[in-house]
């Protein structure tokens, strides 16, 4: 599963540190910078995998890696 948007893009040196709990480049009271953490915190408790890829003024893609069910 991917998703993708065509929005303002996350820089390079942002990139590594977006998954850790509690990082937000939002000002002070406006998030708690625990949304992405939460979500790759779920997806690797089913032995998933979750990847981004960012090009400044280019847009984001998640893309979400989960394993079949049998």
């Amino acid at each position: 599963i991917s998703i993708n948007d065509n929005g303002h893009g996350i820089p390079k040196e942002l990139q590594e540190r977006i998954f850790d709990p509690f990082f937000t480049t939002k000002a002070p009271g406006s998030g708690t910078g625990l949304g992405l953490a939460i979500v790759r915190s779920l997806v690797t408790s089913m032995n998933g995998k979750i990847t981004v890829h960012s090009e400044v003024e280019k847009g984001t893609t998640f893309a979400f890696e989960l394993p079949a069910v049998g």
